[in-house]
């Protein structure tokens, strides 16, 4: 599935960095650990910020010494406090067993999620239409902006059907 129907601009890897975004209403569609770093960013400046999140991450505020136990703690701690939803904290909450993937480092994410013009989406991406993103459950999200993170199953689709990433 290709970007090509989205009439709207499509920012890959990281040309969203230095981008101004005001008054644009943003699709991120990223894997958590990069929605971490983008988010914050996109958000300061955007009228709003839909997150297609393809998969939760471990966020930590910091770079954490003392190994895996004690980043995994910090991590279920920032979660828990950041985010005071148990809905969104469990949307947010990985599967996977800490460590098994890259741990993002952000400060920004979560309460750039609790902006109310930020909104987390865990429905899978299913097309891209002329006037955004259409999700699995059928609701096309009007945008005129969409950034796919460098690890997006979309930007990866890109590069092997011969268009750059």
């Amino acid at each position: 599935m290709t970007t090509a129907g989205f009439r709207g601009e499509v920012l890959r890897g990281i040309e969203w960095f230095s981008h101004d975004f005001t008054g644009q209403r943003v699709a991120v569609v990223a894997p958590g650990r990069e929605a971490a770093q983008i988010v914050p960013e996109v958000a300061a400046t955007a009228r709003s910020v839909k997150v297609f999140q393809e998969e939760p991450d471990w966020v930590v505020p910091v770079r954490v010494p003392g190994g895996r136990a004690v980043s995994a703690a910090v991590a279920r701690f920032f979660l828990r406090t950041q985010v005071k939803d148990p809905w969104i904290r469990r949307l947010l909450t990985p599967h996977a067993r800490f460590g098994s993937r890259r741990t993002a480092v952000s400060v920004g994410y979560y309460a750039a999620l609790r902006h109310p013009d930020c909104k987390l989406i865990t429905w899978p991406v299913y097309a891209f239409v002329a006037d955004g993103v259409r999700t699995a459950e059928g609701v096309e999200h009007h945008v005129d902006c969409v950034v796919l993170g460098p690890g997006s199953v979309f930007a990866r689709d890109e590069i092997t059907e011969g268009r750059p990433a």
